[in-house]
């Protein structure tokens, strides 16, 4: 079994999070042992995909609503975090399918395993299988290796893979999103499940050693808990373009 290094990260601002999933792939894609992470955010916060804008109306009425905006590395559709648990896996390329669809079948299987131990029926979309497409918001669809229970989203992934490194993070979502920020954001979030809203209870600490133990098993992975080496805070600090003051990165920004 290889040796993964496993951080367990409380709340944090987005640039901040977002700043230790670029950091911890520039650290594989240099020969670092993979890495499993959890992490939350200090306030709620809308993540865009790489690809995405946002209008000047939608930033003003997030700001007014004190929603961070933050740009992803990865793509997909817009996620509203501050109620959800976050996973990241950062590894070789080498170490996961080669096929996109695959990899988030592979890392689904485990999160589905996880929430089982929690009493939560959940199932990853067969390929081939998603709803159509939304043009802004992760929720508002399931694609192919995201996770559904009771017919609603309840995790959605994106993926980027670089420099022979990969990056696969996704939100588990925990509870409701607050109505202020989900009106702010332009998010539906009637569209997807949480776990508060399918009966489990459970603290988010329980359920991140719920994923992360299956997960492991997934991934034949050894899993040991680490904290960030000082160059990865470096780069993760100096994350590019945050001063600007929208708060949101140019596309596809360099590591």
């Amino acid at each position: 079994m290889r040796r993964w290094r496993w951080l367990r990260d409380g709340p944090a601002p987005g640039a901040w999070n977002m700043g230790v999933d670029e950091a911890l792939l520039a650290s594989v894609a240099r020969g670092a042992p993979p890495a499993l992470r959890f992490y939350a955010w200090q306030r709620p916060t809308l993540s865009l995909g790489f690809a995405q804008t946002l209008t000047g109306e939608r930033r003003a009425a997030c700001a007014a609503r004190g929603v961070e905006v933050v740009r992803r590395s990865t793509g997909g559709g817009a996620v509203l975090h501050g109620s959800d648990l976050t996973y990241s896996v950062t590894a070789p390329a080498t170490d996961l399918p080669g096929d996109v669809v695959a990899c988030y079948a592979l890392l689904a299987a485990g999160l589905v395993e996880g929430l089982r131990t929690l009493g939560v029926e959940a199932r990853c979309v067969a390929r081939g299988a998603q709803t159509a497409r939304a043009d802004f918001d992760c929720f508002a669809r399931a694609g192919a290796g995201e996770i559904v229970a009771a017919g609603a989203k309840l995790c959605g992934s994106a993926q980027r893979r670089v420099r022979g490194g990969l990056l696969q993070h996704g939100s588990l979502r925990l509870r409701p999103d607050p109505p202020g920020a989900s009106e702010a954001a332009g998010i539906d979030s009637r569209a997807a499940t949480s776990l508060a809203e399918l009966g489990c209870a459970a603290a988010p600490a329980e359920v991140a050693e719920a994923l992360a133990r299956a997960l492991a098993r997934a991934l034949g992975a050894r899993l040991e808990p680490d904290e960030l080496e000082p160059g990865e805070r470096r780069t993760a600090a100096n994350r590019p373009a945050r001063a600007v003051r929208s708060g949101v990165l140019p596309p596809q920004g360099p590591l």
